[in-house]
Protein backbone atom coordinates (compact mmCIF):
# COMPACT_ATOMS: atom_id res chain seq x y z
CA UNK A 1 0.00 0.00 0.00
CA UNK A 2 0.76 3.77 -0.60
CA UNK A 3 -0.39 7.23 -1.27
CA UNK A 4 0.64 9.67 -3.62
CA UNK A 5 0.22 13.31 -2.65
CA UNK A 6 -0.34 16.41 -4.99
CA UNK A 7 0.71 19.50 -3.56
CA UNK A 8 0.42 22.05 -6.59
CA UNK A 9 2.15 20.60 -9.42
CA UNK A 10 4.87 18.40 -7.55
CA UNK A 11 3.71 14.83 -6.51
CA UNK A 12 5.42 12.72 -3.45
CA UNK A 13 4.48 9.33 -3.14
CA UNK A 14 4.26 7.97 0.76
CA UNK A 15 5.04 4.50 1.73
CA UNK A 16 4.65 2.59 5.14
CA UNK A 17 7.40 1.25 6.65
CA UNK A 18 5.96 -1.99 8.21
CA UNK A 19 3.00 -3.87 6.84
CA UNK A 20 -0.52 -4.67 8.30
CA UNK A 21 -0.51 -1.42 10.37
CA UNK A 22 -4.41 -1.43 10.13
CA UNK A 23 -6.08 -1.70 13.65
CA UNK A 24 -9.55 -2.73 13.94
CA UNK A 25 -10.95 -1.26 17.03
CA UNK A 26 -15.23 -1.45 16.45
CA UNK A 27 -15.41 -3.69 19.57
CA UNK A 28 -13.72 -0.47 21.91
CA UNK A 29 -14.30 2.40 20.05
CA UNK A 30 -16.03 1.61 16.96
CA UNK A 31 -13.20 2.61 14.58
CA UNK A 32 -10.98 1.08 12.12
CA UNK A 33 -7.82 3.00 11.70
CA UNK A 34 -3.98 3.07 10.00
CA UNK A 35 -1.20 4.44 11.85
CA UNK A 36 2.35 3.87 11.41
CA UNK A 37 5.62 4.87 10.52
CA UNK A 38 6.42 5.97 6.95
CA UNK A 39 8.72 7.53 4.01
CA UNK A 40 8.13 10.26 1.74
CA UNK A 41 9.40 9.83 -1.80
CA UNK A 42 10.04 12.31 -4.64
CA UNK A 43 10.40 12.30 -8.06
CA UNK A 44 12.03 9.08 -9.19
CA UNK A 45 12.07 7.54 -5.80
CA UNK A 46 14.28 9.55 -4.16
CA UNK A 47 14.22 9.94 -0.26
CA UNK A 48 13.14 12.70 1.04
CA UNK A 49 12.08 12.27 4.93
CA UNK A 50 10.31 9.70 6.81
CA UNK A 51 7.51 10.59 9.58
CA UNK A 52 4.19 9.04 11.43
CA UNK A 53 1.22 8.98 9.64
CA UNK A 54 -2.37 7.91 11.11
CA UNK A 55 -5.66 7.52 9.17
CA UNK A 56 -9.57 7.49 10.47
CA UNK A 57 -12.24 7.55 8.78
CA UNK A 58 -11.87 5.61 5.12
CA UNK A 59 -13.76 2.81 6.55
CA UNK A 60 -16.73 4.24 6.30
CA UNK A 61 -18.22 7.25 8.40
CA UNK A 62 -17.91 7.14 12.58
CA UNK A 63 -21.17 6.89 14.88
CA UNK A 64 -20.14 9.21 17.94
Amino acid sequence: MQWRVRVGDREFDVEPLMDDAELDSRSSTGTIYWEGPVRLLGAGGAPLGRGYLELTGYAGPLDL
